[in-house]
């Protein structure tokens, strides 16, 4: 059964033209006649370029090659990557993949200079797609990783779906489906997150494949609904396309033949729009198939040919395999026994033929790695002579040195003497050195066993009087509010007093509406039965309640409970970052995150605050920082605070746990 699977073909550094204009905008060549200096007319033939690379790519590669030209004049590094990259991208999209890769890695030594992390995280990414088209997964999937990790480094989500997306297809072709899954749920979250529709129906598609993989057809399905009516949104035929065809595939294999065939049809009338081959091929095979199975024999013949003719010229030979063997059970249904053997013959030659192109790829690949060992074997011996070398003039220089010297034996032996002296004078201070540095450790040792000890202290004492305020004077308070509520049925009161009774009976149950938060502040319930993720949910929908701030909680990762000290020092900070939003952000909205994974926790707490100086909270820290920083230090984690004035603040903390 043949479901499409979708991978994205490159990823641009400047968002280009996807309409794909047949001729050049009459107001980029008046720009271009125009210009007022050589960086203009740069800028200029990069858009022209990306204006017509999708229907005239040799041609857009001429612009970009000028740009690149005036950009190397002018010794522009952003104009250099930006054209280095549509070059690549060109190269790409004109089968030239080696030539991609080496212009891609031009690129990154320039993009490192200049430090910009986002630049480097998108030629990686385009790198990755040209092994890709190399049909080598395995680098594919590193440099997309490599992509990816600079990208989550620097908080950059605007394409980190399109990555998570192409990473879990990679996977599935790996049979690696518990990391397809990982990525491909990933890829969905960070989609709707971005609002990126686009990559939102390319994340579903691919997902449901790794759904298709596991013969798990109901979360299929459930995909693919989803991502129907967001294509037909986007307009995107290609899109549309795959979810109809997939959606075939799926009631195929359910046996539902008749909704198979109205989902195939819908797919053909799509991509006939598009006029692309492949597509067509494969929809005019599984609806061959299809007809097959109705026994509308005609029908069948008529796709079947159809998708023969188009393997042959899109040189699909996979697809040309399984229509042959459409094609002889089509013609066994009808009675024609010698046709049918005729296409059974054919199937079984594409057959031979695959599985010879197959085994020839193997080899090469073999012959290509064994005649690269023995290169780097042939390197490694001449590096070897040339050492033997550089040693036996080394070993007659010195002989050389030593006769001539013979003279000067006494001033060569006090030298010695004197580097002797010295060596042992280096050898003592870097002993002293290094004494002083295991003092420093530890010193610090200590003062972490004194942060454990305050800190379990200061814990314990919480818990005790979180238990002594709870059992203790609130069931006072909660026996005073009984008895007083009997005194008011057994007493005759006046109105006036009646009305002060009420209040004094009113201000009673708020105390014990009080004390019980500052006990369950002090130490939750939730946190010591049920784990963090319970008790941090439970906080953010008390603090929801209050309605000063609308805290939203997400975590990944934690359905295993961390240490219990560890727990307590996560609620700690999070409840005192909570605290300094509600008291000083002046935020309507807040929203947490904890990503566990491989021994390492993530934090992250953002809110839509007034923001602050980060600079100025670091030199004159108040007590609630101050807990947090030395919360985080006894985990050994990193705390990195991202504030400015009217943009909020996002606090992004790394624990080991």
């Amino acid at each position: 059964m043949l479901t499409i699977r979708i991978h994205i073909l490159s990823v641009l550094l400047y968002i280009t033209n996807t309409l794909g204009a047949q001729n050049i905008p009459d107001s980029m060549v008046y720009k271009l006649n125009h210009a007022p200096d050589d960086s203009v007319r740069a800028r200029t033939l990069l858009d022209i370029g990306e204006s017509i690379e999708a229907t005239q790519t040799e041609k857009s590669f001429n612009y970009y090659q000028r740009s690149l030209a005036i950009a190397r004049k002018l010794n522009n590094s952003i104009l250099l990557l930006s054209s280095l990259n549509d070059v690549g991208v060109c190269y790409i999209e004109l089968n030239k993949m080696d030539s991609a890769l080496l212009t891609f890695g031009s690129a990154i030594p320039i993009a490192k200079k200049i430090r910009d992390t986002l630049r480097i995280a998108k030629i990686f990414a385009n790198m990755g797609n040209a092994w890709l088209h190399k049909q080598d997964r395995v680098k594919a999937i590193d440099y997309y990783l490599q992509s990816v990790r600079l990208l989550e480094s620097i908080s950059d989500e605007s394409v980190l779906p399109t990555l998570y997306s192409n990473i879990n297809s990679l996977f599935n072709e790996q049979k690696e489906f518990t990391k397809a899954l990982d990525f491909g749920n990933r890829a969905v979250v960070f989609a709707r997150k971005t609002n990126n529709d686009y990559a939102l129906v390319n994340s579903l598609l691919n997902l449901a494949v790794t759904y298709d993989w596991l013969d798990q057809p109901e979360k299929q399905m459930a995909l693919l609904r989803q991502a129907l009516p967001i294509a037909k949104k986007n307009a995107d035929l290609d899109q549309i396309v795959t979810t109809y065809h997939n959606l075939g595939s799926y009631y195929f294999m359910k046996g539902d033949y008749h909704s198979s065939l109205e989902q195939y049809l819908e797919s053909y009338k799509y991509v006939q729009k598009i006029n692309n081959k492949y597509h067509i091929c494969s929809t005019s095979s599984m609806l061959a198939l299809v007809y097959l199975k109705l026994k509308e024999t005609k029908k069948a013949v008529e796709y079947s040919k159809q998708a023969e003719k188009l393997a042959y010229e899109v040189g699909e030979r996979a697809n040309l395999k399984e229509i042959y063997k459409t094609r002889a059970e089509i013609e066994q249904q009808s009675g024609h026994f010698e046709l049918a053997n005729k296409y059974f013959e054919k199937t079984i030659e594409v057959s031979d033929s695959l599985y010879q192109a197959e085994t020839s790829e193997k080899v090469a690949d073999v012959e290509a790695r064994y005649q690269t060992e023995k290169k780097q074997l042939a390197i490694t011996q001449l590096e070897k002579d040339k050492k033997i070398q550089l040693l036996a003039i080394k070993e007659k220089s010195i002989l050389n040195y030593l006769l001539v010297a013979a003279v000067g034996a006494l001033l060569v032996t006090g030298l010695l003497v004197y580097r002797n002296i010295r060596n042992r004078q280096l050898l003592a201070k870097k002993e002293t050195e290094l004494q002083e540095q295991r003092i420093g450790e530890l010193e610090k040792d200590r003062q972490l066993v004194a942060v454990d000890s305050m800190l379990k202290g200061q814990e314990e004492e919480r818990s005790r009087l979180a238990k002594d305020l709870h059992d203790g004077l609130g069931g006072l308070l909660s026996g005073v509010k009984f008895s007083l509520s009997n005194m008011k049925n057994n007493f005759i009161i006046t109105g006036d007093n009646l009305a002060v009774f009420e209040r004094s009976l009113d201000m009673i149950d708020t105390s014990i509406k009080e004390l019980r938060r500052v006990a369950h502040n002090m130490m939750p319930e939730m946190l010591t039965r049920f784990g963090l993720d319970e008790a941090l949910k439970e906080y953010c929908n008390m603090v929801n309640s209050t309605k000063m701030v609308m805290v939203k909680y997400q975590s990944f990762g934690m359905e295993a409970r961390l240490e219990k000290s560890a727990e307590i020092i996560v609620y700690r900070i999070i409840q005192e970052l909570i605290n300094n939003i509600m008291k000083h952000a002046g935020a309507t909205e807040a929203f947490v995150q904890l990503i566990r994974g491989d021994n390492r926790l993530n934090i992250v707490v953002e809110d839509n605050g007034k923001g602050f100086d980060p600079a100025v909270v670091k030199k004159n820290a108040g007590a609630g920082w101050i807990n947090i920083n030395s919360r985080v230090e006894y985990l050994k984690g990193k705390l990195d605070i991202h504030s400015e004035s009217g943009k909020g603040t996002m606090v992004n903390i790394e624990l080991n746990v």
